[in-house]
């Protein structure tokens, strides 16, 4: 399944399933050590996880032209 890290609290991770926006619990244990908010991943049924480097990268990008846009729009 794919999913978004949306959160480290209390070293619990929270994932976002897509696209159900179900929300997932895990220990921060075991997270690969270089997964970080915002990352995408894929979750295997054996609960393996594994970064997806390009669509991690491709969001980041989107989100980033989004928020430029919008600087421009607030003339800033």
């Amino acid at each position: 399944m794919e999913a978004v890290l949306d959160r480290i609290e209390d070293g619990i991770a929270v994932f976002i399933i897509k696209p159900t926006e179900e929300e997932i619990e895990m220990p921060q244990s075991k997270l690969p050590a270089h997964l970080k908010e915002g990352d995408l991943v894929s979750i295997s049924s054996n609960g393996t996880i594994t970064k997806n480097e390009v669509a991690t990268d491709d969001a980041k990008a989107r989100i980033a032209a989004k928020l430029e846009r919008l600087r421009k729009q607030n003339g800033r």
